[in-house]
């Protein structure tokens, strides 16, 4: 990955190769000057709606399973981008393979498309409230449950390209909030904290081995603590200050202090102080002892756009910035995905 040798059982390096986008997202990525301003009129048309419930509906099937199987179909492959890695291995045969996987595509406002415009007839089973609609995750499509095509596997488990057997699955949340985003013990919502991250990880048997969790507001130990979950408690630290963009609260200064190639680590970074956020994200872009150990990163970029404005004002930048340091990013082997 994010070329660093990642290890499988056959003794095989895995290298990230290259990142591909799909006709859909270069639709967006190309045009996005124009469709800067007129984002909802273009994601409502037939042809871009139809796109967005195949997408959508593949997606929330594939969020509930680890992808295990041999090759995968092309019929999603104007939808879809690529991840694509190669392999190293002792046996010749095997050597230069090369394997992509599915991540979603860049399109529309970078989230949910399905969200935020107004739409009429959508089918039910994709219908939300609008509290729903705008923190919506239905369009993450992660590594572990992502199709790929290329490799063979007789186990359910984690993509060999991102992950080692016996390294470690951590969690960095950057603005985490309380677990289970509400200050009512008694009420359990995914919305926002990092709740999410463990019930899809535990749906799918898996488990994280370290959880940090950075965030500024002053929550009192009973608070936050009560939250967490019994099978996390001592797996999670809980650093209740702000991160910098120097020194110890750097959070990527911690990360290369904990993580290593072979881990597969997830970063979320929402902490609504968008100069804070963006140096983060360049620090990522331009230090390879960083950006080689991410495996995903979610980050909610806040720009200005129409659909935006009554959520995030009128911030520096434009969708387009977005677009261009989203597919920076995945080009340096990272599964960037929009948090919402």
């Amino acid at each position: 990955m994010h070329n660093d040798s990642k290890f499988s059982s056959d003794k095989c390096q895995w290298k990230f190769h290259h990142y591909s986008p799909s006709p859909w997202e270069l639709y967006w990525y190309n045009n996005i000057d124009v469709l800067q301003n007129n984002v909802c009129p273009k994601l409502i048309e037939n042809d871009q709606l139809n796109k967005s419930i195949r997408s959508l509906e593949y997606i929330i099937n594939l969020q509930k399973t680890i992808y295990n199987k041999s090759f995968l179909s092309n019929e999603y492959d104007e939808l879809f981008s690529k991840m694509y890695y190669q392999s190293e291995c002792s046996s010749t045969s095997q050597s230069d393979r090369m394997v992509s996987q599915y991540i979603e595509p860049l399109i529309g406002l970078l989230r949910d498309p399905l969200t935020i415009c107004s739409y009429q007839n959508l089918p039910s089973k994709l219908q939300t409230s609008e509290e729903n609609g705008v923190q919506s995750k239905r369009f993450f499509l992660l590594g572990p449950s992502a199709p790929y095509n290329n490799f063979q596997t007789s186990t359910i488990s984690i993509a060999p390209w991102l992950y080692q057997q016996d390294s470690q699955k951590i969690l960095m949340d950057i603005g985490a909030s309380l677990f289970n985003g509400v200050n009512d013990p008694n009420t359990v919502s995914s919305l926002i904290g990092a709740r999410w991250f463990y019930e899809y990880f535990r749906l799918h048997s898996l488990s994280f081995d370290r959880i940090i969790a950075f965030e500024a507001t002053q929550y009192s130990p009973q608070t936050y603590w009560q939250q967490i979950p019994d099978d996390i408690i001592g797996l999670l630290t809980f650093i209740n200050v702000g991160v910098a963009n120097t020194g110890k609260f750097n959070p990527w200064n911690i990360l290369k202090s904990i993580a290593k190639i072979n881990d597969y680590v997830i970063i979320k970074l929402d902490i609504d102080n968008s100069i804070l956020e963006n140096e983060l994200i360049q620090q990522i872009l331009n230090d390879k002892s960083i950006s080689s150990l991410i495996d995903e990163c979610f980050f909610e970029m806040h720009v200005t756009v129409n659909e935006m404005k009554r959520y995030w004002g009128a911030p520096q930048g434009q969708l387009k910035d977005s677009y261009i340091i989203f597919t920076k990013l995945r080009q340096l082997g990272i599964r960037m995905h929009s948090w919402p």
